[in-house]
C-alpha cells in the first residue's frame, strides 16, 4: 500500500513538472508574441511619423530632396529615409521611402506625392472683406455652407457666410446662411447672426492676391503670364463699350486682370465652364471693377476664387467664394438686379482653383501669419500623396 501511494505522489510530481513545463512554455511564448506585436507596431508609427515629417519638410522646401540614405532617431528607434524625384503612374512626383527599425522589427513606407490644392485660411466666409460689405453684397444670396462640386452639402465643414472687419447690415434683405462651431444653417432672411463674422485682423489682412496663397509677390503674376492650364494675363485691356476685352474663354487656370488707378470697367464671362482664380488688382489695391457680368453664351456661373480689389454688381453665380482686398467699397450705391444670383462657398472649388498654382510654383500652401494660431502648423501647409504603400 506504501509502495502505490509512493507511486501515485511521485506520479503527480512528474505531471505537475510536465504541465509547469508547459505553462511557461506557453507564457514564455505569449510574452514574446507580446513584444514582438508591440515592437512591429512602434516600428510602423516610427515609418509613418517619419514620413509625415518628411512631408512637411518638402512642403517648406519643394526642392528639397536626400542625397544618399539619411538615418534619424525617433521614438526610441531609428529610421533610414531617401527623398527623390521620379517619374511614377505616367506623373512627376515626389518619392518618400522610410525603412523603421525598432528591436529587430521592420516596418516600411513609401509615399509618391506632389503639391496640390488648398483653401488659404483667410477665407473666413463665402464673402471675406476688410471693409464695409452693406451695398456690394445688396441682395444677393449668401451661403457659407460647404458645397461640392455637385451641388451636394458636406455637413458642418462651411464657413461663415459674411466676414468682415467692419460691422454688415443686410440692406436689401439677401437670404444668408453660413456654418458656425459645425453647425450648418439655411439661407435665409432675416439671417441668422452666428454667421455673420465681425473679425478683427489687427493689421494682417493681406494688400495682395499673393497674400493669400502666403507667396512672395509676383507669384501669381507669372503663372497667369506663362499660360499654364489655361492662364492669363492682361493689363489695361482696350474696352469694348463698359466691357474689357483681349481674353480668351471660358476662363481657367489663373486669370490676372491688371488695373492701373484710374481704369476701371466690367468683366463679362462668355461660353460655359469658367472656372480657376479670377484676379483683379492693382497697385495699392485700387483697381475698380464696376461689373462682373456674363453674355449670353455663358451659363453664368464661375467655379473657384474671385479676387477683386473694388468690384460692384456681382450679376453671376459663383461656387468656390470672393475674397475682396480694398479697404474702400462701394458705400453710395446700391446694386439692384442681383437678387437672382448666388455665392455658396465650396472648398472643393478652392482646392481645385489653388491646385495648379501649387503645381506649378516653388511652393506649397503656406500661410505664415501667426494670428491667433489658426494659420500656423502642418496643417495649413499642403502636400497631396497620390499614393501610399506600407
Amino acid at each position: 500500500m506504501g509502495k502505490a501511494i509512493l507511486i501515485v505522489i511521485l506520479g503527480s510530481i512528474v505531471l505537475l513538472s510536465i504541465l509547469n513545463l508547459s505553462t511557461n512554455k506557453h507564457l514564455n511564448s505569449d510574452t514574446q508574441y507580446s513584444v514582438d506585436f508591440y515592437a512591429d507596431a512602434r516600428a510602423k508609427n516610427i515609418a509613418c511619423s517619419m514620413t509625415q515629417m518628411l512631408l512637411s519638410q518638402i512642403a517648406d522646401n519643394l526642392t528639397y530632396e536626400t542625397v544618399g540614405t539619411q538615418q534619424a532617431s525617433l521614438f526610441g528607434g531609428t529610421a533610414e529615409f531617401t527623398v527623390s524625384r521620379v517619374f511614377f503612374e505616367g506623373d512627376s512626383l515626389t518619392k518618400v521611402y522610410v525603412q523603421a527599425d525598432y528591436f529587430g522589427k521592420e516596418r516600411t513606407v513609401t509615399a509618391y506625392c506632389k503639391p496640390g490644392g488648398w483653401t488659404p485660411p483667410f477665407i473666413r466666409g463665402a464673402w471675406t472683406a476688410n471693409a464695409d460689405l452693406d451695398r456690394t453684397i445688396s441682395d444677393m444670396d449668401i451661403d457659407g455652407r460647404d458645397y461640392r462640386l455637385d451641388g451636394t452639402i458636406i455637413p458642418g465643414n462651411g464657413v461663415y457666410g459674411v466676414s468682415s472687419s467692419v460691422s454688415f447690415f443686410n440692406t436689401e434683405d439677401a437670404e444668408i446662411g453660413g456654418t458656425h462651431n459645425g453647425v450648418d444653417y439655411p439661407m435665409t432672411f432675416p439671417e441668422n447672426p452666428d454667421i455673420i463674422e465681425l473679425y478683427d485682423w489687427s493689421g494682417h489682412f493681406p494688400e495682395s492676391p499673393d497674400e493669400i496663397l502666403g507667396y512672395p509677390e509676383g507669384t501669381l503674376k507669372a503663372i497667369a503670364q506663362s499660360g499654364i492650364g489655361g492662364s492669363q494675363y492682361v493689363k489695361n485691356p482696350i474696352k469694348d463699350g463698359k466691357s474689357f476685352t483681349g481674353f480668351t474663354y471660358p476662363l481657367s487656370g489663373v486669370t490676372y486682370l491688371e488695373l492701373d488707378n484710374g481704369v476701371e470697367g466690367e468683366f463679362l464671362l462668355k461660353k460655359k465652364g469658367n472656372k480657376g482664380m479670377l484676379i483683379v488688382h492693382g497697385p495699392n489695391r485700387s483697381s475698380r471693377i464696376i461689373g462682373i457680368k456674363y453674355d449670353a453664351t455663358s451659363d453664368g456661373v464661375f467655379t473657384g476664387l474671385i479676387v477683386t480689389d473694388y468690384s460692384f454688381h456681382h450679376h453671376l453665380d459663383i461656387l468656390g467664394g470672393v475674397l475682396q482686398l480694398s479697404p474702400n467699397l462701394e458705400m453710395g450705391k446700391n446694386c439692384n438686379g442681383n437678387a437672382d444670383h448666388w455665392v455658396h462657398y465650396s472648398s472643393e472649388a478652392i482646392i481645385k482653383a489653388t491646385e495648379i498654382v501649387a503645381e506649378n510654383s516653388a511652393y506649397a500652401g503656406n500661410n505664415d501669419w501667426g494670428g491667433d494660431n489658426i494659420f500656423a502648423g502642418m496643417g495649413q501647409r499642403r502636400y497631396h500623396v497620390k499614393y501610399w504603400y506600407e
